[in-house]
């Protein structure tokens, strides 16, 4: 377990802190927060490269400020991976136990497991200048396994990549903490957070402000910075089931039935409605759209533009809605309403 408490460090013009943070053994925890919020000290701070002016951080009950970096038992990895230009792949994956007591024996073994762990068998003998972005950050991993870390930190490591790219460290990203690697990831991307994180922390001007996990903390934002942050409140954890004869799927969730179109070749993932294209109305009656539903208001709140209402239909979806519809209408609490939504409206993420 990483513990952090009254973790304060001030600098002319901005002070982080105080930052309380517990994060258990094999969680993936991601701290979301704009540019500047402090994302990056934080983990600047915990790895030993910055100094804390107050407060205290623990691994596994041992007190990480009393250590040096290279002795936190912590691995690191970066938005543009740090490898050393001067030495091959397999050198740069096995620097790490150079400094240890490891045989050579053991860490040409290991170097060879992490290797094809990666799929990066045949770039052992390359230099990092003749790497693409993706196969420099599977290097980087990699390297950063080799010392065996108690913790890895990662720091915004897919914001640099393509979107294939993305995708193939994002497989290598939940299959290290399925094993149990423990992970503390920052990064400004919501989709990001969503994909990958069992807990999620929302970071402004150096304090958290909100943590839990991510469907408790998006859909009930403690903060209007929070909501606006997060963007899309209508998501779900799902797996996609094809439709008999047709292009079309569905994915079920608590005995609804939502329709979307997918050519995903993976049945498990999340699905995001865009509540900017549900349709409210106060007649129960036939709609063109695929998605047809009934549903009680619950509330609805004023934004700075139109109004989010939320709706039961046995999940809560929020739609956004107009100030003269919302008149029109007459929407108050318990109301009945039909819900209707367009198959381009739900959008599949694939884990």
């Amino acid at each position: 377990m990483l513990e952090i408490k009254n973790l304060q460090k001030s600098f002319p013009g901005f002070s982080f802190g105080p930052v309380d943070l517990k994060i258990d053994q094999g969680s993936h925890y991601v701290l979301l927060g704009p540019s500047g919020s402090g994302k990056s000290l934080l983990l600047e701070l915990i790895a030993g490269f910055q100094k804390a002016s107050f407060g205290e951080i623990s691994l596994n009950g041992n007190n990480l400020l009393q250590l040096p970096p290279h002795k936190r038992g912590i691995a690191m990895v970066f938005q543009r991976p740090a490898l050393f230009q001067h030495l091959s792949v397999a050198q740069n994956i096995a620097f790490p136990m150079k400094a240890t007591k490891v045989s050579e024996r053991e860490i040409r073994k290991i170097t060879f497991e992490l290797a094809e762990q990666f799929s990066i068998e045949p770039l052992l003998k390359r230099r990092p200048a003749s790497l693409s972005g993706g196969e420099a950050q599977r290097v980087s991993l990699a390297r950063a396994l080799a010392m065996k870390p108690s913790l890895i930190m990662l720091d915004e490591p897919l914001s640099s990549l393509d979107v294939q790219l993305r995708t193939q460290i994002r497989r290598y990203l939940l299959s290290l903490n399925k094993e149990g690697l423990t992970m503390l990831h920052v990064t400004h991307d919501y989709e990001e957070a969503l994909r990958l994180s069992s807990h999620v922390g929302i970071i402004q001007n150096g304090t958290i402000i909100q943590t839990g996990k991510p469907e408790v903390v998006f859909r009930n934002p403690a903060s209007a910075f929070v909501a606006e942050l997060s963007g899309i409140r209508n998501y779900f954890k799902v797996r996609l089931e094809n439709l008999p004869g047709q292009s079309n799927k569905i994915a079920s969730i608590n005995g609804l039935a939502i329709k979307l179109y997918s050519d995903s070749l993976s049945s498990d993932g999340f699905i995001l409605i865009n509540e900017d294209q549900i349709i409210l109305s106060t007649e129960i009656h036939q709609s063109s759209a695929q998605n047809n539903f009934t549903g009680k208001i619950v509330t609805y709140t004023k934004r700075p533009v139109g109004n989010e209402v939320e709706i039961d239909i046995g999940i809560r979806i929020f739609a956004h809605i107009s100030d003269e519809s919302l008149n029109r209408m007459t929407l108050k609490p318990e109301m009945q309403v039909a819900v209707a939504f367009k198959l381009a409206a739900v959008r599949f993420l694939e884990l």
